[in-house]
């Protein structure tokens, strides 16, 4: 193929591509299906409305846009939607005196991380006017500062974990045997001796080295009883900790966008919130990638959201990402902002979680 050919298929594909940008840009300010009339003007002379048609045309015909009813304008389908934000994602850059102001909201007294996820959820949703989202960090993320553990009655036992953060988190433990009281202080100041200020990762694996190596060390019956039982019941606490929990806010934004479109995306928000776990298990199963991921419309694996556009991103604690936080918004979003604005507290949530725990 001659590459004046090439030139020009390229130069094509920039122009109908351009041209699905602002039809796509268009369409998100307002929510009205666009013109050739309209892209020309936005384009500002560089071609001619005629031209802006056939492009129209050519990208109806390739899936990228669509007319909603006769004698209307083209709006962008879930694959134009898709290519624009293909488009847009390689050159997000948030401004630095935006991220100074949104690096404020995180300089007032906050102490757990509690506060700091009600906080970002709050964030999400004032920038960008839908539901923000934040997952829960998993346990074994989260840096011990002091664990107790408390008999309940015979076989099981409250585990009270005192957090780097400030943060208490309590688990109830069944156990295979009954073990007093006197007993269960010793194993928490084993713990609380050994491992203080530790991931509770790291805890896990250290407990699990000890016990591994107890005949080819010969530790004292005591101290690989403690351990024994230190492991069991930590290793109890992560398995049964179904770190579900999500902080979100803003259904009332995404409600005043979603009602003249279809009032049930609003019904079925409220019902997935309500009950969390499918949406936590969603964004959870997003781990342990940090990057961020985009899911418009029928993208979403759950039906509940065929109609919305999700965008989510990693935040880090000690190198590793443990939790997610995203934004749920209608498919017409403004999708260069909110992945400048999810990138952005990603990484100030990151940093505040390493200040807190160090």
């Amino acid at each position: 193929m001659r590459d004046d050919i090439l030139i020009n298929d390229n130069k094509r594909d920039v122009r109908k591509y351009c041209v699905l940008g602002h039809i796509v840009h268009s369409y998100i300010s307002s929510a009205v299906p666009i013109s050739s009339k309209i892209v020309a003007g936005r384009m500002e002379g560089d071609i001619s409305s005629a031209t802006v048609r056939n492009i129209m045309a050519e990208l109806e015909e390739e899936g990228y846009i669509e007319q909603p009813y006769t004698s209307a304008g083209r709006v962008p389908t879930d694959l134009g939607y898709r290519q624009y934000v293909n488009m847009v994602r390689t050159h997000i850059q948030f401004e630095q005196r935006e991220s100074e102001r949104l690096a404020e909201e995180y300089t007032r007294k906050i102490d757990t991380i509690k506060e700091v996820l009600v906080k970002t959820s709050f964030l999400i949703s004032r920038e960008l006017q839908s539901a923000g989202v934040v997952l829960w960090p998993g346990i074994e993320n989260l840096y011990l500062n002091h664990i107790e553990l408390v008999k309940i009655k015979p076989k099981t036992i409250l585990a009270i974990i005192v957090m780097m953060s400030n943060d208490v988190k309590n688990y109830i433990v069944e156990i295979d045997r009954d073990i007093q009281k006197t007993e269960l202080v010793k194993i928490a100041n084993y713990i609380n001796d050994n491992y203080r200020q530790s991931a509770l990762s790291y805890v896990l694996r250290g407990l699990k080295n000890t016990v591994q190596n107890i005949n080819s060390y010969g530790y004292e019956h005591d101290i690989s009883q403690f351990a024994k039982d230190a492991l069991f019941v930590l290793d109890s606490v992560v398995d049964e900790s179904d770190e579900n929990e999500l902080y979100w806010e803003g259904l009332n934004y995404f409600m005043e966008h979603a009602s003249s479109e279809n009032i049930s995306v609003t019904r079925n928000l409220y019902h997935m919130f309500s009950g969390q776990s499918s949406m936590a298990r969603f964004m959870r199963g997003e781990l342990p990638f940090g990057g961020m991921k985009v899911y418009i419309g029928a993208e979403n694996e759950d039906k509940m959201l065929d109609n919305c556009s999700v965008i989510t991103c990693g935040y880090d604690l000690g190198g590793k990402t443990i939790g997610r936080i995203g934004v749920i918004g209608p498919r017409r979003m403004d999708y260069s902002h909110a992945m400048r604005v999810v990138s952005c507290l990603a990484e100030l949530i990151s940093s505040k979680l390493e200040a807190i725990n160090y």
